[in-house]
C-alpha cells in the first residue's frame, strides 16, 4: 500500500481511502459495512472519510461500530460537515 504525508499534518495516510457514504446506502447492512471497514483496515488502508449527513447518519454509526476493538488507533478519520 502507498502512504503519504497528510499536508503539514505530519500523519501518513494511505493513498487510497474508504468513503463512508455507502455504508448506510441501499442493500448494504451493518455487519457488511463492519465488515468493508475492517478488511480495508487489514489490506493496510488508514485513512476513512466520513459526513454526518451520510444516510441520515448511519454511515457514521455502521463506520463507529466498525472502528470498535482497537480499529479506531489504526486510522486516521476525516469528516466534514455540508454547507
Amino acid at each position: 500500500m502507498p502512504y503519504r504525508i497528510l499536508g503539514a499534518t505530519g500523519e501518513r495516510v494511505s493513498a487510497i481511502g474508504v468513503g463512508g457514504f455507502h455504508l448506510g446506502f441501499g442493500k448494504v447492512g451493518e455487519q457488511l459495512s463492519v465488515r468493508i471497514i475492517r478488511e480495508a483496515i487489514h489490506q493496510g488502508i488508514n485513512f476513512m472519510d466520513n459526513c454526518w449527513d451520510y444516510n441520515d447518519g448511519a454511515s457514521e454509526i455502521r463506520m463507529g461500530k466498525a472502528l470498535r476493538d482497537g480499529y479506531r488507533k489504526s486510522v486516521f478519520l476525516m469528516t466534514k460537515i455540508d454547507g
